[in-house]
């Protein structure tokens, strides 16, 4: 799959492990997913064998897995989890191999995704090729994804969560095949290579351990950092050794909205920032005072985690409210963190006294927190008015932003908070890297399941940690939007 991505990067990590980077907090969370929907998957066939061996150091035994899977399949197991197979120089371990009742068998691959997707296609492709080489025959191809309309209550039921779709004739699944023998070829030829080779970067890139490396040269900003402009169109001027904006223009690049345009004559010319005062001024006079600064902390977990949730939902466990009196104004702060994963009934009664019906919240990105306030309504119908009165009458504070109302040139060309608080209070930034526990979202979301279980000392501080992350997400949006009322004033 790393050579099907970029050849590239499938050299790099056989001869070059020195350049990866650490993985992100969401390849780890991707990674975990993949782990627990794996784990549950073992139950989906009753009596399944699972063939998983580990050396004494941790790593994989792959002569000791080949050797389970064929006492396995001697002993009649009906299914073999990490059913491993060899030929020749190709290997590779089956999710769930069931054995059929004529002699075959059927591949299920296990995808901690809530559908299929054309990566699974080349998966499972190589599994048959490797298999039916070995001699197997195989009946069927299935990818074993997450169904997100299962809504949890009690015990988790895996034959509702789990559901199975048959890969047929896929077109990505024949031509895989039909060139499996080229693709082979090629990959034992990179390996081969003592000799690092150029390779076009592309939107593959994204999520590369060696995305720091491969793009060490490329100048800053590019198409890349255009806010809006997709992966594949940026590349393809980076690819060319296009860069600075001024080129761009010539090359043929064309903003696409009033966004882009304004982000472009602000690199080109060096001013900043770029303020439309009428706009401004529009985008101001909507707000009303007091006014209900919100962020909520959530989990999206793959195996639904709390009855009334599905797999991926957006659960909040935690939110913080700064109530602005008037613009710069007195500040009253509220907020909330659950002392259990089902703490969503209590949070959503105090959001409720917290902010009233008629009140006026302000988020930072609304679509998010609109989401979380729809799902609570859905789960408790008795607060759904109240919720949804709220989730109404919210301003997002994106907007000025989003819309190239206010531009800074210190944002980088993102719209994400993360740069456009910098941008406007730098001591708010400084802030962040000064907490003592949390210091940002991704960290507060693995965070949470661990304090539930804590005690003591360590529960104390770890909770006051998480309470200052969460508080100084609120406390951004009030220097930020202050910030606009005195850019506004001038």
């Amino acid at each position: 799959m790393l050579f099907m991505n970029c050849p590239k990067q499938y050299w790099l990590s056989k001869n070059r492990k020195d350049l990866e980077k650490p993985i992100s907090d969401d390849a780890r969370k991707h990674i975990e997913d993949g782990i627990k929907v794996g784990a549950f998957a073992r139950t989906y066939i009753d009596n399944t064998f699972v063939a998983t061996r580990k050396k004494s150091d941790g790593s994989l035994d792959i002569e000791g897995q080949i050797e389970a899977t064929k006492l396995a399949l001697k002993n009649g197991y009906p299914c073999i989890a990490e059913a491993s197979v060899q030929w020749k120089d190709l290997f590779c371990a089956v999710d769930l191999l069931k054995v059929d009742g004529d002699g075959g068998y059927s591949i299920l691959e296990v995808k901690a995704t809530n559908g299929v997707k054309e990566d699974h296609f080349e998966d499972i492709a190589f599994q048959k090729y490797v298999l039916e080489k070995a001699g197997f025959h195989i009946n069927g191809l299935y990818i074993l994804h997450l169904n997100h309309a299962y809504e949890r209550h009690g015990d988790i039921d895996v034959k509702m969560l789990l559901i199975a779709d048959e890969v047929t004739h896929e077109k990505e699944v024949t031509e895989t095949l039909n060139n499996m023998d080229y693709f082979l070829e090629k990959m034992r030829e990179v390996q081969a290579e003592k000799v690092e080779f150029e390779q076009d970067l592309g939107k593959y890139c994204k999520d590369c351990p060696f995305h720091e490396y491969c793009h060490k040269d490329i100048p800053v900003p590019t198409a890349l950092n255009i806010n809006g402009v997709r992966k594949d169109k940026a590349y393809k001027f980076i690819n060319a050794k296009i860069y600075n904006f001024v080129d761009l223009l010539a090359a043929g690049f064309t903003p696409s909205n009033y966004r882009q345009k304004v982000q472009i004559d602000a690199e080109i010319t060096r001013k900043t920032p770029i303020i439309l005062y009428k706009e401004l001024n529009q985008f101001l006079s909507k707000i009303k005072y007091p006014l209900y600064h919100l962020d909520f902390e959530t989990m999206n977990e793959a195996i639904p985690p709390v009855d009334g949730s599905h797999s991926y939902d957006q659960v909040p466990f935690q939110y913080s409210l700064h109530i602005e009196m008037s613009p710069g104004g007195k500040l009253e702060h509220r907020e909330f963190l659950g002392d259990r994963l089902d703490c969503q009934r209590a949070l959503a009664e105090q959001l409720c006294n917290d902010i009233p019906m008629d009140g006026t919240p302000i988020a930072y990105n609304m679509t998010f927190e609109k989401t979380v306030l729809k799902h609570l309504a859905e789960q408790f119908p008795d607060l759904a008015e109240h919720l949804l009165a709220i989730r109404e009458n919210m301003i997002d504070l994106l907007v000025p932003f989003k819309n190239g109302t206010y531009y800074d040139l210190a944002q980088g060309g993102s719209n994400s908070i993360k740069y456009v608080m910098p941008a406007l209070c730098p001591d708010m930034a400084e802030a962040y890297h000064e907490l003592p526990v949390v210091h940002n979202g991704g960290e507060a979301l693995a965070m949470f399941p661990k304090l539930v279980k804590m005690t003591g000392e360590q529960y104390k501080t770890t909770r006051e940690g998480m309470l200052m992350y969460c508080c100084l997400d609120t406390l951004s949006m009030v220097r930020v939007l202050n910030k606009l009322w005195e850019m506004a004033k001038k």
